[in-house]
């Protein structure tokens, strides 16, 4: 998955006066890259998109020049781009839990079926978590970007789970690094097909889209980097399943998802990458994002830590694994 937030330019003093106007800074990976491709990178729109901004005098360079589509852009160059108008998004009611909030920061429970923001190829979905934190925390409105004020992280739209969400732009920030120094901690439930060889075990193995099936991913040659580390909590032999609590030292699109597949152990009740039936007929993937532990963006030294059970659609159904 993309990086949440990037850091903020440092050169103050070469500021455009643009109202409107959202800094940023070149990463090391677009180096060299032509500003349309940049700019679509750093707001995930498309090349289409990012070049009517550019052309509308929309995306800025230090000292308020205008970019042009074309040319190249350097590492650690500042920009400031305005926001998409068909990206932002409208406040409604969403409902999901929120397990705790303060100034600063809001940590919730997204449910399965609900999209956490709207995509590039969609941009115009409705009932998204995103526009349910809008409607709950509306001075979120300006923190991040536009389809989705305040989301740091994201779950898949069958995942549900805990989420912190940023109500601050100073929050903001400071999470998204955090997420970069790899200082969030993720764990998730996952029941999965099969029995485990051993009580613990990591996944490494490189992710990228699947060559094959437009909108998915697979282990491929060349992918990015991506390592899955798990332990067995429970287990049934007939049929065989295994519970694991599954913990991820990178945050690539579906990889837990994928990870198990590829070694033979897809989560049960995963539409796109296991096959198989759900033989406990939850209906739903058995994929929960359980514990998060991050230092408080205000406050570093406080670790804050919060679990959240399987939702009671699964929950019930897990009482004859042994250890679950």
């Amino acid at each position: 998955m993309p990086p949440p937030a990037l850091d903020r330019g440092e050169a103050a003093s070469e500021k455009p006066q643009a109202a409107g106007l959202r800094e940023w800074t070149v990463p090391e990976g677009l180096a060299g890259e032509r500003a349309d491709r940049v700019v679509s990178s750093l707001l995930e729109v498309s090349r289409s998109v990012s070049r009517r901004l550019i052309e509308a005098g929309e995306a800025v360079g230090p000292h308020g020049r205008p970019l042009k589509p074309a040319e190249r852009v350097e590492a650690g160059t500042a920009l400031w781009i305005g926001d998409p108008p068909e990206r932002k998004i409208q406040p409604e009611p969403v409902d999901f839990e929120v397990v705790y909030d303060d100034e600063h920061l809001a940590v919730v429970v997204k449910p399965e079926g609900v999209i956490t923001h709207p995509g590039t190829a969609v941009p115009s979905q409705t009932g998204t978590l995103a526009a349910g934190l809008l409607h709950r925390y509306p001075q979120i409105e300006g923190v991040g970007l536009p389809s989705r004020w305040g989301i740091v992280h994201r779950l898949d739209r069958a995942t549900s789970g805990l989420m912190v969400t940023a109500l601050s732009e100073m929050a903001y920030w400071e999470l998204g690094a955090a997420l970069r120094r790899r200082e969030v901690k993720r764990r998730y439930l996952a029941l999965v097909h099969g029995g485990m060889e051993a009580a613990r075990g990591a996944v490494e193995a490189p992710l990228g889209p699947d060559p094959r099936r437009r909108g998915t991913r697979a282990v491929v040659a060349g992918g990015k980097y991506a390592l899955t580390r798990y332990r067995v909590v429970g287990s049934r032999s007939d049929p065989p399943l295994s519970l694991l609590e599954v913990e991820l030292e990178t945050g690539r699109t579906h990889q837990i998802r994928v990870h198990m597949a590829s070694i033979g152990r897809p989560v049960v009740g995963d539409r796109l990458y296991s096959g198989r039936p759900d033989p406990l007929g939850a209906g739903r993937m058995w994929l929960h994002a359980s514990e998060l532990e991050f230092p408080h963006p205000a406050d570093p030294s406080v670790q804050m830590q919060h679990r959240s059970p399987f939702p009671p659609e699964l929950g019930r159904r897990i009482v004859g694994l042994s250890g679950g």
